[in-house]
């Protein structure tokens, strides 16, 4: 009984990562928001939206993944409100310690809207595969979380 649950997940674990083990060698020409939406369907990340220029995904984060017009990168970014009655200066204390620690992301504040977007550029020169773009837009949701850990009191996000 032991052999053939064994079997079984590896059966199942194998169509699993053959599926999404098709790696391929994109060129920046190719990237289209309709090639982006089958790529992270394929990944089984759900795909929310898509317009021409960005689509947005929801995997363990909700990311925005904008194209470049001259399709020189594809932009990652996520936008969180932040808390009401905190000091310019602490945002910007904190902001500071995420540029400095955290290296993947870059934070922004938008005053205006009380905002802050964590951003990253996916550079696309000389071509880029499929496994390490879906691995980056991991890596940068993990990056976001480690990024909100920075503000231990819970004071700004």
């Amino acid at each position: 009984m032991k052999t053939l649950q064994k079997l079984l997940f590896l059966l199942l674990f194998s169509i699993t990562t053959q599926s999404f083990a098709q790696d391929k060698l994109m060129s920046p020409e190719d990237v289209t928001s309709s090639s982006l939406e089958q790529l992270f369907k394929s990944a089984y990340i759900k795909v929310s939206e898509v317009k021409d220029s960005y689509l947005k995904i929801e995997d363990a984060r909700t990311v925005y993944l904008d194209i470049d017009n001259k399709k020189r990168f594809i932009g990652l970014n996520t936008v969180y409100n932040l808390q009401d009655n905190v000091s310019k200066s602490e945002i910007l204390d904190i902001f500071n310690t995420i540029n400095k620690e955290v290296l993947m992301v870059k934070c922004y504040y938008n005053e205006s809207s009380n905002t802050v977007s964590f951003f990253y550029h996916f550079w696309m020169d000389g071509g880029y595969s499929t496994k390490t773009l879906v691995s980056t837009v991991k890596l940068f949701q993990q990056a976001v979380s480690l990024a909100l850990t920075k503000d231990v009191e819970n004071k700004i996000f």
